[in-house]
């Protein structure tokens, strides 16, 4: 039996979509249109602003949103299950942060319906384009604010979350050779955790009980960074550069207590806010997106933190009653 034409196939399904809402009493028109929005990981309280400002984007256009997202950042068989249910459910775009290129590059590429990444590492034969903060310079941000408070150099330490992550990597080379191209400045790691609050913390003991000298440490999410701190701050380690990638409410008030000395905020709200809108876009169809979309990232640190739009960035949902 000869094959129906893809496109024609297409439309005539469309066709009988449309006759079928028009049989209920609904038009075409007043189908809503909806975004699958899926993150790396429900497990951080980044992904709830990220989530916030995806739902404006989509409000704004009469959109809804379709939000799931596994419990653990390392889930990419998880993450691709997710995929396949949105589409079984039926969304008109998808917006997704990609745990494991791998684990979804392949069904990504076979559907039907525009796929936008945002921050992480697929590239465009998965997806219309990337969305995203430029983590290696985000990262380098931190390695010049850091040299420029210890100008006489010293031992810094990396811990990060789990290896063969695109953006995780971005982000620990961003501070790692920008750190190790200064003379006078060495950097051991990273040494991975997953993520977890009491690994991080132990990881973080054993750091300061194995090198006296150490000067200072970066960590490269969340999860990391809140870890750290409770080490730090129960050893009352005063003397040390301590910087973190990602915010909460957790964190803000680490740097409030001097605890942390800086984190690099992605705009979460932004994230979430512009890829919706650029998955809109394509689900209107738009075709041509350029390949990567740089979303705004800010260092924060004790200096700035009480500025109004850093606290704009910071409590984008407005429950910290920050000042």
């Amino acid at each position: 039996m000869k094959k129906m034409n893809k496109r024609i196939g297409t439309a005539m399904m469309a066709s009988m979509m449309a006759a079928a809402c028009m049989s209920a009493g609904v038009s075409a028109e007043e189908k809503t249109m909806t975004i699958g929005l899926i993150p790396q990981s429900t497990l951080f309280v980044f992904y709830d602003y990220v989530q916030k400002g995806a739902n404006d984007a989509a409000e704004e256009a009469g959109y809804t949103i379709n939000y799931q997202g596994t419990t653990t950042d390392t889930d990419g068989t998880g993450q691709r299950k997710i995929v396949e249910d949105m589409l079984v459910t039926g969304i008109d775009a998808l917006a997704i942060s990609a745990t494991n290129a791998d684990a979804v590059s392949d069904l990504l590429q076979s559907m039907e319906v525009p796929v936008i990444a945002w921050d992480c590492g697929l590239d465009t034969s998965s997806c219309k384009t990337v969305v995203s903060v430029d983590h290696y310079k985000a990262s380098a941000a931190v390695a010049d604010y850091v040299m420029e408070k210890c100008p006489d150099g010293g031992l810094f330490a990396v811990i990060s979350t789990n290896a063969g992550n695109a953006v995780i990597q971005d982000r620990e080379k961003g501070f790692m050779e920008t750190l190790a191209a200064k003379e006078g400045f060495e950097c051991i790691g990273p040494f991975y955790t997953d993520g977890d609050l009491e690994k991080t913390a132990n990881t973080m003991q054993d750091l300061l009980m194995e090198n006296e000298d150490l000067k200072g440490v970066f960590m490269v999410n969340e999860g990391t960074t809140e870890g750290a701190c409770q080490t730090i701050k129960n050893e009352g380690r005063e003397d040390l550069l301590v910087f973190g990638y990602d915010t909460s409410e957790s964190l803000i008030n680490y740097v409030y207590d001097g605890v942390l000395d800086g984190m690099v905020s992605q705009n979460p709200y932004g994230l979430g806010y512009n890829a919706v809108k650029q998955a809109i876009a394509a689900a209107e169809g738009q075709e041509e997106f350029p390949e990567f979309i740089e979303n705004e990232s800010v260092l924060i640190t004790s200096d700035n933190i009480h500025d109004e739009d850093i606290i704009q960035i910071l409590d984008p949902i407005g429950t910290m009653n920050l000042e």
